[in-house]
């Protein structure tokens, strides 16, 4: 009985080493991919506060994006943004005023797939109601992923140099896969929602949830790139630097 009672915690102790190495691997990974992109993420909208310092938009300028790229998220039932994908488009916005690029690229789940959900026409009425040229703005209707909406950036819409806007937890993979891609992808930060809301706790529960999330989607982006398990699209070619309109609507 003691040598079965030695053995049972041998194999328990084994198992709790594994688990400790693979939660370590994971973590491992996350915290590579944010410390690797520490330095393409080259400034922040901070909570409450509409514009950016001189300097960002500076730095930001002299970069030469081609596009300024803002990934879907949650949009309300009434169909408008939700205050997170709102923060992203709002400094879209004001970037395009500043001159830091000349297009806007909206990427999300709006293939109509999904009646009550389009993400795509959400974001479109948004903008345009913030006078931004139809012309300026292009539409990527099969961004489900960010990891779909960067890879679709560089072989669909042909972009070499991007600026990518969302909150800071979810820049570093964006612009980590941007770069994997051969674009060369900075991001900026749209904070003007979440860091009152993670800061003090508000919401603490759906903010572990999405936190987690995004570590294990980091790995898992990181390791389709690591195999080189990227797709070749075969999607028609849109050129960036044309005329936007035609992405509006999906073709019938």
């Amino acid at each position: 009985m003691f040598h079965n009672m030695k053995k049972s915690r041998k194999i328990m102790l084994i198992i709790l080493m594994v688990v400790v190495f693979i939660i370590s691997s994971i973590l491992s990974v996350s915290q590579h991919i944010k410390s690797l992109e520490k330095d393409n993420i080259i400034g922040r909208y901070q909570e409450g506060s509409d514009t950016a310092s001189d300097a960002l938009y500076k730095k930001a300028t002299d970069f030469g994006a081609e596009a300024i790229i803002v990934p879907g998220a949650a949009i309300l039932s009434d169909k408008t943004p939700s205050p997170v994908l709102r923060a992203r488009l709002d400094v879209a916005v004001d970037l395009y005023d500043k001159n830091v690029a000349r297009k806007i690229l909206l990427t999300g789940d709006g293939d109509n797939s999904q009646d009550y959900y389009d993400e795509i026409s959400s974001m479109l009425a948004y903008i345009k109601g913030k006078g931004i040229p139809d012309e300026d703005i292009f539409c990527d209707h099969k961004g489900y992923s960010i990891f779909e909406s960067m890879v679709r950036a560089k072989q669909v819409f042909g972009i070499d140099r991007a600026i990518v806007v969302s909150q800071t937890f979810h820049l570093p993979r964006a612009v980590y896969i941007g770069q994997k891609m051969d674009m060369k992808t900075r991001g900026i930060a749209s904070d003007q929602v979440w860091p009152k809301e993670i800061h003090r706790g508000i919401l603490r529960d759906e903010n572990r949830k999405l936190i987690l999330r995004e570590i294990m989607a980091r790995n898992k982006d990181f390791f389709i790139l690591k195999f080189k398990k990227i797709p070749n699209l075969m999607d028609e070619k849109i050129d960036i630097n044309g005329d936007g309109t035609r992405t509006h609507t999906i073709a019938k």
